[in-house]
Formats: structure tokens, C-alpha cells, sequence
């Protein structure tokens, strides 16, 4: 578990950590390039069927319970926009990972962020999560009911869950969050889950940014099957 009370010393940690790994993450670079290139996010379509009739069907919390031992097998051959959420958090103060599930993009946000907190419902999830280490402090926690300070964080994260939740409350807890300028990024399922869930969808989304009183600051297509909302608390 990251401790707070240590973060001066994690952040020097990290930094030594970046500089002596620089080989090994040049090749990750190209590999991800690579795989940018690639049309293998088709292999996420019955994924994507699946999470959405889970969610329609109300037995999401039961499949991701026993998913989360394998839940990141494969996804080093898919991009999903990582590199997007590590530029917008490098060098943060604080960032809020909402629906962290095992850890995949939290851990990569741990590399240039002073402090990651990744909050998951599923202990099953946060279990695996922790294992695989990283740096990050995780809480086991509701997206829509968050047990933070308002204004705690300067970038509110969260890859490919929102659609496990009403995007009002979840945008409304998100603003909440964010300090004065602070950013919120948030990649959802582009259309084949919102077929299954019409709540996950592009308009239901933007209204929620819109109602919750953030500002839309950039929507982009990732490959084939992701949407990207970058949005800006004034």
C-alpha cells in the first residue's frame, strides 16, 4: 500500500526508478506504437458485448469478481489511450483513478504522479490490484458516493468503467473532486456496450460533464472502439 506520509521519498523513488528503466521503456514506446498501429482492438468487441449485457443484466459485479485474476491477460497486444492519461498526469500533485480494477492504468500513472489513489468496488479487483504493486494506494470504494474531501485532487482518472454507473452521479462526484483547473479524463466504450446500455452513450455522457459544471474540453476517437472526454474543472 503507497503511504502518503512517504510521498517526498516515493516521488525520488520513481524518478531513480524512470531513469535506470530507460531502455526498457523505449522498447515498451515502440511496442505500443506498434500496437497503435494495429487493428487488434477487434478483439475487445465480445469483451465489449459482454461487459454491456453484464451491466443491462445486472451480474456486472459477478463477472468482474471472477475475472480479476486474468482481467489484464492480453491487454499489453490493445491501446487504450494510456499514453493520453500519462501526459495529462505527469508531474500531478494528486490523482483519483476511479474504477482502478487491478491496477493496469494506475500503476502506469504512478511513474510521473507524486501520489495515485485507485478507488475500485470490487475487492476481488483491489485484492489483484495490490499484488501486482506499483505505488499506488487503493480504496475500496463507490464512484457515485466518493469517502474523499471535495477539491482533494488535480486530475480525476478512469478508463473504461463508466458505464458501470449513472454518468450524472459519476460526474457530479468527479467535479466534486477536482481542485480549482483540475482535469478529469475519462475513456468510454465508443458503441457496441451502449447498444447494450444506452446510459453509456456519447450524449447521456456530455450531458453529465455538462450538468455536473465542468467544462468539455476535448472529445477524441481512440481507434475503433474508445471515445476520450477530457473535461476541465473552472
Amino acid at each position: 500500500m503507497f503511504n502518503p506520509e512517504a510521498s517526498l521519498y516515493n516521488g525520488w523513488r520513481i524518478c531513480f526508478s524512470a531513469s535506470v528503466e530507460s531502455e526498457e521503456m523505449s522498447s515498451r514506446s515502440m511496442k505500443d506504437r506498434i500496437v497503435r498501429l494495429i487493428p487488434t482492438d477487434f478483439l475487445m468487441i465480445p469483451i465489449h458485448a459482454l461487459e454491456g449485457l453484464s451491466v443491462r443484466r445486472r451480474f456486472a459485479r459477478t463477472l468482474y469478481q471472477k475475472m480479476a485474476s486474468s482481467y489484464e491477460r492480453g491487454r499489453s497486444l490493445l491501446y487504450f489511450g494510456e499514453d493520453r492519461f500519462e501526459s495529462a498526469t505527469r508531474f500531478a500533485d494528486r490523482v483519483l483513478d476511479l474504477g482502478s480494477g487491478t491496477g493496469y492504468l494506475s500503476r502506469k500513472l504512478a511513474r510521473g504522479a507524486r501520489m495515485v489513489v485507485g478507488l475500485e468496488r470490487e475487492l476481488h479487483m483491489t485484492r489483484e490490484a495490490v499484488s501486482r504493486g506499483g505505488g499506488v494506494h487503493y480504496v475500496v470504494g463507490d464512484m457515485t458516493k466518493l469517502p474523499f474531501k471535495a477539491c482533494s485532487y488535480d486530475v480525476c482518472t478512469s478508463l473504461g468503467a463508466i458505464h458501470c454507473v449513472d454518468p450524472f452521479e459519476f460526474f457530479h462526484e468527479t467535479a466534486r473532486m477536482l481542485r480549482p483547473e483540475g482535469e478529469a479524463l475519462v475513456l468510454s466504450e465508443d458503441w457496441i456496450t451502449p447498444r447494450f446500455y444506452p446510459q453509456a452513450g456519447h450524449r447521456t455522457i456530455r450531458e453529465g460533464i455538462k450538468r455536473a459544471g465542468l467544462r468539455l474540453v476535448e472529445e477524441a476517437k481512440i481507434k475503433r472502439l474508445h471515445r476520450l472526454y477530457r473535461a476541465s474543472r473552472t
